[in-house]
C-alpha cells in the first residue's frame, strides 16, 4: 500500500565496462564497452608475457591507454585484472569433438602445442614453476582448473565410446599428453613441431588402447 511518499526509481544495473562509457552510449551491445575490457584484457597479458609480475591498476591504465579511474573502479585488486586477461588468453582454445577419439585428441594435442607456445603461456608457465609468486601462481592454477577439464572431457567421450580403455584415468592421459607440449617451449624455446605432437599422439592412443 502506498504511504503517499515519491521514492526514487532504482539504479539501473550496469556491467564493469560501462564506468567508459557516455551516458549516450550505455545502451549500445559492445562497441566501447567491449573496446574497454578487450584494452585492458591485452594490457594484463602484455605484461605477463614480459614476466611482470607486480602490477596493479596503474600499470594496466596506462599500457591501456584508459583513465585509471575505470580501472580502479571496476578491476581494483591485482586478482581482478589476472583474471580478465586470462579468461580473454585461454578462450583461444577450443576443445573439438569430431565423434572421434582420435581425431579429437590429435586436434586437441596440435591446439595445445600453438598455446602452450604463446609468450603468455610460456611466461604464466615459468612463473608457476619459478615458485616466486604464490598469488599469481594459485591465479593462474585456479583459472586454468575448469578449462583443464574441458580438455579431460576429450577423454571421457572417448572412454563412454569404448575407444579408450576404461581404466584410463582422463587427467593421467592430458598430464602425459601436455606435459610436453609444456616442457618444450619452457625449456628448448621453440614450438614442438607437427612431426613431435604426432609421435606424441601415437603414444598416447596406444597406451588408451582398449
Amino acid at each position: 500500500m502506498s504511504d503517499g511518499t515519491t521514492r526514487p526509481a532504482p539504479a539501473a544495473h550496469t556491467s564493469p565496462a560501462d564506468a567508459a562509457e557516455p551516458p549516450r552510449e550505455r545502451v549500445r551491445t559492445g562497441g566501447r564497452s567491449e573496446r574497454v575490457r578487450q584494452a585492458v584484457a591485452q594490457a594484463v597479458l602484455d605484461l605477463l608475457a614480459e614476466r611482470v609480475v607486480d602490477f596493479g591498476p596503474s600499470e594496466v591504465a596506462a599500457r591501456a591507454d584508459l583513465n585509471r579511474k575505470t580501472i580502479y573502479r571496476w578491476w581494483p585488486t591485482f586478482a581482478d585484472l589476472v583474471r580478465e586477461g586470462l579468461n580473454a588468453h585461454s578462450s583461444t582454445v577450443e576443445v573439438p569433438d569430431t565423434g572421434s577419439w582420435e581425431r579429437d585428441i590429435r586436434e586437441l594435442a596440435h591446439r595445445l602445442a600453438a598455446f602452450f607456445a604463446g609468450p603468455v603461456e610460456v611466461a604464466t608457465n615459468a612463473i608457476i614453476a619459478a615458485r616466486g609468486t604464490p598469488e599469481l601462481s594459485a591465479l593462474i592454477v585456479e583459472h586454468f582448473e575448469p578449462i583443464q577439464e574441458s580438455w579431460r572431457s576429450v577423454v571421457t567421450r572417448g572412454i563412454s565410446r569404448g575407444e579408450v580403455h576404461p581404466d584410463c584415468s582422463p587427467e593421467a592421459v592430458l598430464n602425459t599428453l601436455a606435459s610436453p607440449l609444456i616442457l618444450t617451449p619452457l625449456t628448448r624455446h621453440r614450438s614442438a613441431t607437427r612431426q613431435e605432437v604426432d609421435t606424441l599422439v601415437d603414444l598416447v592412443l596406444r597406451a588408451t588402447r582398449p
